[in-house]
């Protein structure tokens, strides 16, 4: 008799529906509020973005903000490549300048070119906007995720895409469109 109430009983509605499109995360990770009053406002869908999309938004920032930045510091500042590798404070000073300036974009923008030119943005899984200090704690968990390689590579074989630093802080990468 069990059995049968068992097997006549089809899944919640919910569950089959996330079933069913196995790329969103599960939904207690989404910030619902957030979604919904996005997807109202325009007519694109709202999703996870995912590794691919990441990392070629990654790949624009580091040629758009970063290796300016080194032009700058490698010739303006220091004067020439050599003074350049033998600083100790250049190569350290560039990264610093680097989060700080991606987390300035982050704060009052949301994305940065990289993440602009794929229709991603930042937001913090209750919804909220990420803040100065938070994006540059932020980068800086990005860089500790990158010294074990595992964490970067994290959203490949995540459900919810989400890389160590994302994990860490609570960030979502979502993708419009």
């Amino acid at each position: 008799m069990r059995w049968r109430k068992v097997k006549q009983n089809p899944k919640p509605p919910t569950q089959a529906k996330h079933k069913a499109n196995s790329a969103l995360p599960p939904t207690n990770a989404l910030p619902h509020r957030l979604i919904q009053e996005l997807e109202q406002n325009s007519s694109d869908s709202l999703q996870i973005a995912n590794f691919w999309e990441r990392g070629k938004a990654q790949v624009i920032d580091t040629f758009m903000i970063y290796l300016p930045l080194l032009y700058f510091l490698t010739y303006v500042v220091v004067g020439s490549a050599q003074g350049f590798r033998d600083s100790t404070w250049a190569p350290f000073s560039g990264v610093l300048i680097y989060g700080i300036l991606v987390a300035l974009l982050l704060a009052f923008k949301g994305q940065t070119p990289g993440k602009k030119a794929y229709n991603l943005w930042i937001v913090r899984e209750n919804g909220k906007n990420v803040t100065f200090a938070f994006a540059l704690l932020r980068f800086f968990a990005f860089l500790l995720s990158g010294v074990s390689i595992v964490g970067i590579f994290m959203p490949l074989w995540r459900r919810d895409k989400k890389a160590l630093h994302d994990i860490l802080l609570k960030t979502l990468i979502l993708k419009k469109g």
